[in-house]
């Protein structure tokens, strides 16, 4: 069976299994993302997910299309500076105070982080979760806006922690159900595709885009290959194969496969 591969015509090269590998900055470039479509980021922490995320998201996201990524934890190095380097604008609160210059329609990021104050050990999780249901409700209201709506992608890194010790769960899975007609996306990180709340599960069902790393037991490999569908049984075989840092990308709607780089 032919595995039709996502075409690039620069910066890749062909495996001797015959995937193709294309570069992390050619795919960014070129990556196939329309308005309201949901990214599932799976496979262990610190193998790269939010990078790879932040590297789609410089090419994704305009003031008009702006990223909203929420911060759940009270330090987390690549956010804070792939959020300076891209001039998100870090917010504690949401909705954020207004700015002069945005209220005037002038100088509007393309991106915002979302990073409530940390510090309070009996307060983090309860005023995080506050913060974050405040904007998953605020930009869902405002998809519902016809008129006024120019959508967005909310980004929900460590979205375990979200789910289930944070309690936003039933938000997320209405996002994943409702808001891709409203053009909002919901990207999610899953670290296994199993007792993470109803997000990951929706997530990987309603997602156009899937993007796998290196790791996970039989099990997991199991699942992945439910979730692929069509060419899981062939993805189950390449993840295992992946360098460092390098992704599996699966577009679930198109059919499409091919290996990210790793730079």
């Amino acid at each position: 069976m032919t595995v039709p591969l996502f075409e690039h015509e620069r910066e890749r090269i062909v495996r001797a299994d015959g995937i193709t590998v294309v570069s992390r900055p050619a795919f960014a470039r070129d990556f196939p993302y329309e308005k309201g479509e949901h990214v599932v980021f799976g496979g262990p922490t610190r193998r790269g997910k939010t990078t790879l995320a932040f590297d789609l998201l410089q090419y994704a996201c305009t003031p008009e299309f702006p990223a909203f990524v929420a911060v759940s934890k009270p330090d987390d190095e690549v956010t804070r500076r792939r959020g300076h380097q891209l001039n998100y604008r870090f917010v504690e609160e949401w909705p954020p105070p207004p700015k002069l210059g945005e209220m005037l329609g002038n100088g509007k990021p393309s991106g915002y982080v979302v990073w409530p104050k940390f510090g309070d050990l009996d307060k983090d999780m309860q005023r995080a979760a506050e913060v974050t249901q405040k904007l998953l409700m605020e930009r869902y209201a405002a998809g519902a806006n016809i008129r006024k709506n120019k959508g967005g992608i909310l980004v929900m890194d460590d979205t375990m922690v979200k789910a289930k010790i944070m309690g936003l769960d039933s938000y997320m899975v209405t996002i994943l159900a409702m808001a891709g007609a409203m053009k909002l996306g919901l990207w999610i990180f899953v670290q296994k595709p199993t007792d993470s709340g109803r997000t990951p599960l929706w997530g990987f069902e309603n997602a156009n885009h899937l993007f796998f790393t290196k790791g996970g037991d039989a099990q997991m490999m199991r699942r992945y290959r439910e979730i692929i569908g069509d060419h899981g049984a062939i993805a189950v075989q390449i993840i295992p194969t992946l360098k460092e840092y390098e992704f599996l990308y699966v577009h679930k709607t198109k059919g499409y496969l091919c290996i990210v780089g790793a730079q």
